[in-house]
Parts: C-alpha cells; structure tokens; sequence
C-alpha cells in the first residue's frame, strides 16, 4: 500500500511540474516525455527494489495521463 501511494504522489508531482513548464510541449512528443521521465525516476530511485518499483509505478501513472490527456486534446481540435 506504501509503494502505492509513495508512485502516486510521486506522479503527481511530475504531473503538477509538466503543467507548470506547459503541458502542451509535452503532449506533442508524448512518448520521448515517458522515456525521460521514466529515465529520471529510474535514476532517483535506483538502489532498492522498493525505489525501482515506486518509479516504475509511476512512469506507468504518467505514461497513462499522458495518454488520455493527448485523446482528449485531440477530440478537442475536432
């Protein structure tokens, strides 16, 4: 449950940070943004098999935000 909450908040936050440096830059080159950031939490947690899995967990969050985010955006334009 730990692992759980500790990815979720940790997604928040690079969530609340994608929207602060313009979400839309993001939505346009969406899969080298999960690339980077999965990069970066795999780097900030590197060490223990609860770190590796938290940052998985959350590349995983953000990956699907990202996701849904660029449908709606899309829907949108039409």
């Amino acid at each position: 449950m730990d692992i759980l909450l500790t990815s979720f908040l940790t997604a928040f936050a690079f969530i609340i940070l994608l929207f602060k440096m313009g979400i839309g830059k993001f939505l346009r080159f969406s899969w080298q943004t999960d690339v980077i950031v999965s990069g970066i939490l795999t780097f900030l947690f590197f060490g223990t098999f609860i770190g590796m899995l938290t940052g998985i967990i959350a590349g995983i969050i953000i990956s699907l935000f990202l996701s849904i985010a660029k449908a709606i955006s899309n829907t949108n334009k039409k």
